[in-house]
């Protein structure tokens, strides 16, 4: 599997097919029985502890459902968690509402996350991944209990950000009218991915990012 920046790439499986372990695979969090994962020059199978933890909080941006530990956490304080290391707390909650107005979440920046519709929580949490801007988003199933046209919302919400921001993201649902606004689609069956083979098939890598672009 090639995932390149500006593409959103979607897997699509049944429950149970294993697309949270594809995911964990690509962002080094388990580590596959064969092959490799290389992740913009580097390998995450035999990656530490302390490097991987680095490529997480700098480059691989994994979308968190549950929402924040704390219920009284407004939304903008809680997207702006991640930054408070590297930045003050004004340049972090700015860059916050700045990422809650990309993905259509402003108005919520001041909210609780038990008073959010489900639809917003999910551009929170989408949000939450992106304010680090990493180069890589992980997305699973986010339209897990979204009527039609939410899921549909959230969707082009995830292409946009791809192509808008140049960030790879790389989507796993278990619903076929999920997959529509992506760029790439492969099928999760069986343990195996079904598509287009990839070009480093027989190099022995599991997944490669950024995917090479070739020539028109």
């Amino acid at each position: 599997m090639e995932i390149a920046p500006g593409e959103l790439f979607a897997v699509y499986g049944k429950r149970a097919a294993g697309k949270t372990t594809l995911l964990e695979v690509t962002a080094g969090l388990t580590t596959p029985d064969t092959g490799s994962v290389a992740f913009d020059g580097w390998d995450l199978a035999k990656t530490s502890r302390r490097e991987l933890a680095l490529l997480h909080r700098e480059k691989i941006g994994w979308v968190e459902r549950a929402g924040p530990q704390t219920a009284d956490v407004p939304m903008h304080v809680y997207v702006a968690m991640a930054l408070y290391r590297t930045l003050s707390r004004r340049e972090a909650h700015n860059r916050a509402l700045t990422i809650l107005e990309r993905v259509g979440a402003r108005d919520y920046a001041g909210a609780l996350w038990g008073d959010l519709p489900h639809t917003v929580r999910v551009f929170v949490a989408i949000a939450q991944a992106l304010v680090r801007e990493p180069q890589l988003l992980i997305v699973d199933d986010p339209v897990y209990g979204l009527g039609a046209i939410e899921r549909d919302d959230v969707t082009a919400l995830l292409r946009e950000v791809a192509e808008q921001a140049g960030v790879a993201v790389l989507l796993a649902v278990p619903e076929l009218p999920a997959m529509l606004h992506a760029h790439h689609v492969r099928v999760l069956a069986n343990g195996k991915l079904i598509g287009p083979p990839s070009a480093d098939a027989d190099t022995g890598t599991v997944v490669q990012f950024p995917r090479a672009r070739r020539p028109a």
